[in-house]
């Protein structure tokens, strides 16, 4: 049975009581040992040794809120996230569309207007056109719930049914899309087959890079029946081969509630490498599309007070749905009228529920009032969050712009979830996958309310992550017994709090086997 030895080094084990190792044996992807050098040495055969010199080693990271093969598709389409302006975005796009056959997509993802300069507003068809008339042209916004297209790609999109989210000006579509009409350019353009085997797989690489062990895939795409979700292929493919590689914990989408339900299949189904989560849904919208649902309305569309993307009522019958078959649920929602919402209907489904402990989920909490996180606290519910969004939460950034300057310290308040003693797991929503970056974020956040301690924001990504899908009994700590998933860094995180974001993943460890990384 093969075994691994990392020796030498701190071992942060990240149980109750923090303790730190020097060396941690692996033996047939599982912890057989850890403790002093001596003890962990004499339990081993025949290992392979890696020496660590005083490096630090953590549980494996946990992404708990994240779109895996969107990582890969970055890859195999234009990443258009490091884009200095509305120029460089379009020069992008225009390398990508030479190199492409006439009549084919040219995709784009990840541009972010709000870090352009003024006057470098949201993409839109004018735009996109002058990239090129030959092919259709879609670039989605980091957020994913806008993007803009050219004439061909809205010539190409079936919009019937979603008029309301295709931007208009004087009667004529203006190329901007928002949610469900962004969704619909989605599915006309994810890839399916052997391109998704791909794009998961330059997921994969990118995740170990990055010391990502486990992932917890929300499901953002509902495909149309006749071809079933590609999401979810390219998982079971990569699983019947044997070349996961990842942990995934995959919930899907709110269409297929009935179905899911229908099955009886609960939360949890599946093995070591890819369970059901349970279901995803949607309440509101996101802040850069001005879809969020808060109360008030935003400073620069003092008309506009956000969309309720399902009614209550459709919630409703979606939560007793997901409960009949105890199967966990994760609903999207970061306006505050939109998290009292979906706790309203959660509160009303907790009952229906024959297990004790659901973990109902809400995911992103942006906006959450302190009433809301008080209630959360109350009904066991878990907070689903994304530190990295602290990117925006600065001078000039996202929430100020379209919120007001009393918005700075009032969105993502880990701190006073923490306090509330409400669960607290993280994920990054590919805005950029990267934990050591949303870690950073949270121990350097800019107020008290968001700020944590380098042990909380890290606990968050593993230990935390893992009570979130329920696998606290398998990962998230490196107690003997637990899955053998590790992340070596090169710099200790409790020690270097003003550069964690720069500190390198030199190893990452999967089922006991060094995926990413030279030991030397």
């Amino acid at each position: 049975m093969p075994e691994l030895l990392l020796r030498g080094g701190a071992v942060h084990l990240f149980d109750d009581d923090r303790t730190v190792a020097d060396a941690v044996l692996f033996r047939g992807g599982r912890v057989a040992a850890v403790g002093d050098a001596e003890t962990v040495e004499a339990a081993a055969t025949d290992p392979r040794v890696v020496d660590l010199d005083g490096r630090v080693v953590l549980p494996g990271f946990n992404d708990a809120h994240t779109h895996l093969l969107s990582v890969g598709i970055d890859r195999l389409e234009t990443d258009l996230a490091d884009a200095d302006d509305r120029a460089e975005a379009l020069s992008l796009l225009r390398e990508n569309a030479a190199t492409t056959e006439p009549g084919e997509w040219v995709l784009g993802y990840n541009f972010d207007e709000t870090t352009w300069p003024d006057g470098d507003g949201h993409l839109d068809r004018a735009d996109l056109d002058a990239v090129s008339e030959d092919h259709p042209v879609a670039a989605t916004r980091v957020d994913g719930h806008a993007a803009a297209v050219n004439g061909p790609a809205l010539d190409r999109v079936d919009l019937d049914g979603v008029e309301r989210d295709v931007k208009r000006d004087d009667g004529d579509p203006t190329g901007v899309l928002v949610e469900d009409a962004a969704g619909r350019v989605k599915q006309a353009t994810y890839p399916r087959g052997e391109k998704a085997r791909r794009a998961l797989a330059a997921a994969t690489e990118r995740a170990h890079e990055l010391g990502v062990t486990s992932v917890q895939n929300m499901s953002g795409l509902t495909a149309p029946q006749e071809f079933g979700s590609p999401i979810h292929a390219a998982f079971f493919g990569a699983w019947r081969d044997g070349d996961l590689g990842l942990r995934v914990t995959f919930y899907v989408h709110s269409g297929k509630a009935e179905s899911l339900s229908d099955l009886e299949i609960a939360s949890g189904f599946g093995d070591d490498w890819l369970r059901v989560g349970g279901l995803k849904t949607f309440s509101d919208g996101s802040l850069g599309a001005r879809t969020g649902k808060i109360s008030g309305t935003y400073v620069d569309d003092p008309d506009n007070d956000g969309t309720m993307v399902t009614t209550e009522s459709d919630l409703r019958e979606l939560f007793r749905t997901a409960a009949r078959a105890d199967q966990q649920i994760a609903t999207h929602a970061l306006g505050d009228v939109a998290i009292d919402t979906v706790l309203d209907c959660y509160e009303a489904v907790l009952d229906d529920y024959r297990v004790p402990d659901p973990r109902l989920r809400v995911e992103h909490l942006e906006l959450a009032t302190d009433a809301a996180i008080d209630r959360m606290a109350e009904l066991g519910i878990v907070a689903s969050m994304q530190p990295n969004f602290l990117q925006w939460a600065g001078e000039g950034g996202i929430y100020e712009t379209v919120l007001g300057s009393e918005a700075r310290g009032s969105n993502n308040r880990f701190r006073s979830v923490r306090d509330a003693d409400v669960p607290l797991a993280f994920g990054s929503d590919t805005m950029p996958l990267g934990p050591l970056h949303g870690i950073h974020c949270a121990v350097n956040a800019p107020h008290s309310t968001q700020r944590l301690s380098v042990d909380e924001a890290i606990a968050a990504y593993t230990r935390d992550a893992a009570y979130a899908e329920f696998t606290e009994a398998e990962k998230g700590t490196l107690e003997p017994g637990k899955l053998a998933d590790a992340v070596v860094l090169g710099a200790d995180p409790f020690a270097e709090l003003e550069s964690i974001a720069d500190i390198d993943v030199d190893l990452t460890v999967v089922d006991g086997e060094i995926v990413h990384g030279d030991p030397g």
